[in-house]
């Protein structure tokens, strides 16, 4: 028989990795679970879950979950009358630290579809170009400039540049981003540009046309290519995209991500057959990790606010849940372009947080963005227990925060107090 090797209490592990019960004192499992299935237990569909989808340690274990904190930065944080927004991936060139973002500097707010003029923006995203900022320890910035501006009146992409994703690829940059000619449209309908430089510091020369198109009249990115994510893998650039149709009846998907595939950076991309690849997720965060790919996905979607893992790129499943992800998140993979197959995870980045007026009516288009900076757990290398909680409460402030609309609006209260008159019938059994 084989001999059994004893792992906590008294449940037992054999040396070729299966498991079994103490049979005189079978009440210690699950409390001291070992760490394959049993193979002599009677097991719920949830422990068996717990197996054969998790780890009997639960989040402690599992590389791909993370709680994030947050920090303000310095020299791109808020700042009144400016938004910046939608950070890219983060490059460290020669000991500096590099991020390219959308900026708005308007001297009125954002007015919606009907107030937007030639210099007064319809979205926060709006008459915004590509600018760059850099650091040495990644909480304190220095805004260097426009890296990209807008194309001449009457040209490709003369309204607004914004969400750009950065390349590094044969000792050249590339930035990625949505590009906007024209007035504002209805619904966003945009496809994705580019620019090159030999320097992250620029000069940086524009490609005057999409390099990436959205698809067609009927198709589930027809409206918008949004937030191009550009990494290297299995020797190819690899761009994810947040698409959306044209159809907004509802019927279509609310937010789902492709990724479309080139050898060169400057295209052809070819879509891949398998779009859309996740059914979820607001924006595009995704780095190397292991042999695979993996994603934060938040915000909209049947699995929001998981982290998936594709070990081909392209077929990704749930491997967490998590609490209050970083919105447009643009992570430090020091291995983002390197496709080696071999990804060693993250640990920090940039996202965004919004600001609101939400006390007047009259100014909820006024929305403008700051960057801020996330520490996470998500990881190899580095352990961090203290990004492993999961028992995470909120103030009270959290629960009646009108940003967040969790606090109950009077109209809406007003409105249940009517339906639970409707419904108010006696308990049945009374």
């Amino acid at each position: 028989m084989t001999r059994w090797q004893k792992q906590g209490l008294d449940i037992y592990t054999r040396k070729d990795g299966s498991s079994r019960m103490h049979k005189e004192n079978p009440y210690l499992f699950p409390s001291v679970p070992p760490l394959t299935k049993p193979d002599d237990a009677n097991l719920s569909a949830a422990i068996r879950r717990m197996y054969d989808r998790w780890h009997p340690l639960g989040d402690r274990a599992n590389d791909l979950f993370s709680n994030f904190k947050y920090s303000r930065v310095t020299g791109i944080g808020s700042e009144i009358g400016v938004s910046r927004r939608d950070p890219s991936s983060i490059i460290n060139v020669d000991g500096e630290y590099y991020v390219w973002y959308t900026k708005r500097d308007t001297d009125d707010p954002p007015a919606g579809l009907e107030g937007q003029t030639l210099t007064r923006p319809a979205v926060d995203w709006d008459l915004a170009d590509i600018w760059y900022a850099t650091s040495i320890n990644g909480f304190d910035w220095r805004e260097r400039g426009v890296a990209v501006h807008r194309a001449p009146k009457g040209h490709y992409g003369d309204r607004s540049l914004s969400t750009p994703g950065i390349l590094v690829y044969e000792q050249k940059y590339y930035l990625y981003f949505q590009c906007f000619t024209n007035q504002w449209e209805p619904h966003d309908c945009v496809s994705v540009g580019m620019a090159w430089a030999e320097s992250p510091d620029g000069p940086w020369h524009r490609v005057d046309q999409p390099v990436i198109e959205r698809g067609g009249a009927e198709a589930w990115d027809g409206c918008a290519i949004h937030d191009p994510h550009p990494l290297v893998y299995r020797d190819k650039i690899w761009v994810y995209y947040k698409g959306s149709p044209i159809d907004k009846s509802g019927q279509g998907f609310l937010r789902a991500q492709g990724v479309a595939i080139s050898e060169n950076p400057e295209g052809p991309f070819i879509k891949s057959g398998l779009n859309p690849v996740t059914n979820s997720g607001h924006e595009t965060c995704l780095f190397p990790f292991r042999d695979g790919i993996a994603a934060i996905i938040s915000l909209d979607g049947p699995e929001k606010n998981t982290i998936q893992f594709a070990p081909d790129g392209l077929n990704f499943s749930v491997k967490s849940h998590i609490i209050l992800p970083p919105v447009a998140p643009g992570v430090f993979a020091h291995d983002m372009f390197a496709g080696n197959d071999d990804g060693r995870g993250i640990t920090w980045g940039l996202c965004h947080i919004r600001v609101r007026n939400l006390q007047d009516p009259a100014k909820r288009n006024e929305i403008r963005c700051f960057i801020a900076r996330f520490d996470c757990d998500l990881s190899i290398d580095i352990s961090r227990p203290e990004f492993k909680g999961t028992n995470i409460r909120f103030s009270e402030s959290v629960h009646f925060d009108l940003e967040a609309a969790m606090k109950l609006s009077s109209e809406l209260k007003d409105q249940i107090v009517r339906e639970q008159l409707d419904q108010k019938k006696p308990t049945i059994g009374t």
